[in-house]
Parts: C-alpha cells; sequence; structure tokens
C-alpha cells in the first residue's frame, strides 16, 4: 500500500463545510447552522480549531498511514469493506470487542470509525466531485445532516461525548477495525487479516480492508452515459453469453472478477479465430500458383504448418492462447476507436500503458499511438493476456504475482483497456434489428 500524505487541516474544514452545506467557519472552528440536539439535552454546535487540530496532529502522528489505514505504537485502526451484498458482517460484528489473551493480549473492535477516522473519510468523501451526484451520496450526506432528528427517532444517545466528528460516524455508516496491543507492534495489517480469516471462518461473514468505493476515485463512469430520458432502443441483438459476461463485469465490485468477466468475451472466440487462422494458413499455402501436390517438398510445408500449430496446442494444453487472443483483437478490435474510448474516459491512461510496466504481472509497456495497428493489437494482447495470467495463477514462490486486495489499485487502471476491448468485440458480433 502506498504511504498516505498528511491529513490537512484544511480539507477537513473543506469536508465538514462541503457536507453541511454551510460556510460556517469562524475564528474557534466551524459551526452549524442548526445545532444537533441529543437525547440528553445537550447540543452540539460544530467544531473547535482545536479539535480538528488535534484529530489532523493525530492522524499524522501514525507510524505507518495508507489509503484505508492509520497505525500508530500500541493501536491500529483498518476501514473495511463488506464482501456480501446484505451487510451480514456489519450487522453481525458492529460494535463488538474481542478480548485477547496471554501475556501481551491483544483486542480487536468493530464498529463506527474512532473520531480521527471519521475526520480522515470525510475528507476522502468530499475529495470526488462525482460523488456529489450519486444517489447513494446524496442519501449519506442527507442521513449526516439530520442524524440528530434520526438519534432520538430511534432512542440512541451520544456515548462518546458531543463531538461533531461521532455524528459523522453514525451517518457516513462506515465500518472500521480498531486493534489495541498492550506493547508495541509492527505487524497490526497481519493482525487485522488473522482476525478476518477469523471470523469468515466462524461465521461465514467476509470482509476485507479496503475503502468503499464512495471513498474513493469511481470506477468507470460510462462517458456515453445518456441523460435521463434521452436513452435510444438498442438497433442491434447481441450474444446471450457476452452479454452475461459483460453485465457480471460492470456489476462486480471486485476489480479482480471485473477485469477476468470482460476477459471471458475475448475467450469466448478463441477456439474458433484459432481453427480459422489456421484452416487459412492452409488455404493460402496449396492455393498459392507454387505449390504443387506433385511435389513432396510441397506437402512437407503444409504438414510443417500442422505440426507447428499442434506444437502449440501440445505447450498450452488446448491452443496458443496469446496467438488466439491477438487473433480476436485483430479481427474485432479498432484501434482508432480503443484510443478514443480510453481518451473520452481519462486523457492519460494511454501515456500510462506507454509509460509503465504492470509490477504484479511482469507485462511490459504498450505504444498504443502509432501508425502501425498491428503491432498496437500485439503489444496489447502480451499485455492483458500477462494480466489475467497473474489473475488465476498463484503458484507459492512465483514471481511477479497477483496479490489480493493489495495490487487493486493497479488492476484498475488495466480494467478500462480490457473493458473497451472487450465492448469493441460484442459489438462487432451483433445483429441488426
Amino acid at each position: 500500500m502506498n504511504e498516505l500524505p498528511a491529513v490537512k487541516e484544511s480539507s477537513i474544514m473543506q469536508g465538514l463545510r462541503r457536507a453541511f452545506r454551510s460556510d460556517g467557519t469562524t475564528n474557534d472552528g466551524f459551526t452549524l447552522l442548526e445545532p444537533i440536539l441529543l437525547l440528553d439535552g445537550r447540543t452540539i454546535n460544530g467544531a473547535s480549531n482545536a479539535e480538528i487540530s488535534e484529530i489532523a496532529t493525530r492522524l499524522n502522528s501514525a507510524k505507518s498511514r495508507t489509503e484505508s489505514s492509520f497505525q500508530w505504537e500500541r493501536e491500529a485502526e483498518f476501514s473495511l469493506v463488506a464482501l456480501d451484498q446484505v451487510g451480514a458482517f456489519d450487522r453481525f460484528f458492529e460494535d463488538k470487542s474481542f478480548e485477547g489473551q496471554g501475556e501481551t493480549p491483544v483486542t480487536f473492535k468493530i464498529g463506527r470509525p474512532s473520531r480521527e477516522f471519521s475526520a480522515y473519510l470525510l475528507s476522502k468523501f468530499m475529495e470526488n466531485p462525482l460523488l456529489m451526484t450519486s444517489a447513494r451520496s446524496r442519501i449519506i450526506l442527507n442521513r449526516m445532516r439530520k442524524i440528530g432528528v434520526d438519534r432520538i427517532a430511534v432512542g440512541r444517545g451520544s456515548a462518546e461525548g458531543d463531538s461533531l466528528f461521532d455524528v459523522i460516524a453514525e451517518g457516513l455508516h462506515a465500518t472500521t477495525l480498531q486493534i489495541y496491543a498492550s506493547n508495541s507492534r509492527a505487524d497490526f495489517e497481519t493482525l487485522a487479516n488473522s482476525f478476518l480469516f477469523h471470523a469468515a471462518y466462524n461465521t461465514d461473514a467476509a470482509a476485507r480492508i479496503g475503502l468503499e468505493a464512495m471513498f474513493r476515485p469511481q470506477a468507470i463512469q460510462r462517458v456515453r452515459r445518456s441523460q435521463n430520458g434521452s436513452l435510444d432502443a438498442p438497433r442491434q441483438t447481441y450474444d446471450a453469453d457476452l452479454v452475461h459476461h459483460y453485465l457480471m463485469g460492470v456489476a462486480a465490485e471486485i476489480p479482480l472478477l471485473e477485469y477476468l468477466a470482460y476477459y471471458h468475451i475475448a475467450e469466448h472466440f478463441f477456439e474458433k479465430v484459432f481453427n480459422d487462422d489456421l484452416i487459412n494458413q492452409v488455404r493460402s499455402g496449396i492455393t498459392d500458383p507454387s505449390f504443387s501436390a506433385r511435389r513432396n517438398k510441397d506437402i512437407q510445408s503444409i504438414v510443417k504448418i500442422v505440426t507447428r500449430v499442434k506444437g502449440h496446442i501440445q505447450d498450452e494444453g488446448g491452443r496458443n492462447e496469446q496467438r488466439a487472443l491477438q487473433l480476436v483483437l485483430d479481427n474485432f478490435v479498432s484501434i482508432p476507436r480503443l484510443v478514443a474510448d480510453l481518451n473520452a474516459y481519462d486523457a492519460n491512461l494511454i501515456n500510462h500503458y506507454e509509460s509503465n510496466d504492470v509490477p504484479f504481472a511482469g507485462a511490459s509497456k504498450v505504444s498504443i499511438h502509432g501508425n502501425d495497428e498491428r503491432a498496437a493489437r500485439s503489444a496489447i494482447a502480451k499485455r492483458i493476456y500477462k494480466v489475467r495470467n497473474s489473475l488465476v495463477h498463484a503458484k507459492e514462490g512465483e514471481l511477479p504475482k497477483y496479490a489480493p486486495f493489495a495490487h487493486d489499485e493497479d488492476l484498475a487502471r488495466e480494467i478500462p483497456l480490457m473493458r473497451f476491448t472487450a465492448e469493441q468485440i460484442v459489438i462487432a458480433h451483433g445483429k441488426v434489428l
């Protein structure tokens, strides 16, 4: 995980202003337009400069700061992402503590974020302007602004004092794992993953360390997304198997599953293009004017073509998949259209592919720009195939190797290339209505 830059007090203040739609900044801090009333009659009026400064100092004093964790000498806090659709993990473990045993006990607590982590998540939440337009974000923000009323309605008071960041923790509905050790430790992430395995093993409720989608840049936001009411009826029909793989990719929340779903669209045609290529090679040989069925050496040249292909089949367990992938791209993918899609989504992506290897896959840079489309498709096929192999193979001692979750940020950058390629393949096989 990459080290997180220092958390700025100004970022926390900006998050407060955006979340509560108020420029309530004073010399003393941030003031709410409408104070939040708690059950016992106390009110929360805002957050002082002193509290904001204390929170930022506390966050920045961590020995290790990543996008989803803060680790100090004797404690740590990790953001969790539930790996189920119904929130079983959150419901099962919410606000529970688990006391350790032995001479150096470790305590695990799952629940709402601490004040410090809430402030960090708030600033993170407000970094992405796209979030402000999503339906889920509007629900979260409205819940946060009305949390005082909600608490009274359900009979919950503030057990942790009268900090605005406790209210924010309730409104965000994020879940963190807090770990407390009796002595200094440097293995908090190992402890966290061990607890998550223990929890999943015993309860079938699974979560991972990471930020939920609402706290990080969005996955592919369709650049061609139609405005409400302007979506046309389809003018083609598409193969159902391809559509199902595509829908699985769009719906997937785990990058590995998303990437493989799009890859399966290309893989669908491997057998066909590989066999067609072999047939074309043989046909080209026997129809060449220099070929004679009476000359043994001419017959032998055809045998060599088939033998070479059979050798690939034996070596690759059925077919030369990288070769088949390149043939699929040669047949169905337009490089200019791919470039246009990538640039429309993110103008920096092509430069990223041309300047960076894929560290977990050993995949090389690709030159997508240029006049030689075939060379570009060949380079893209090699990169895609190596990424795919790193996702499906995990032999001990093999390097490079994909590490679940740890390499998700790198993998996410590869998804647009795979998705836009897969889209062209689906569309190329459409039939006019």
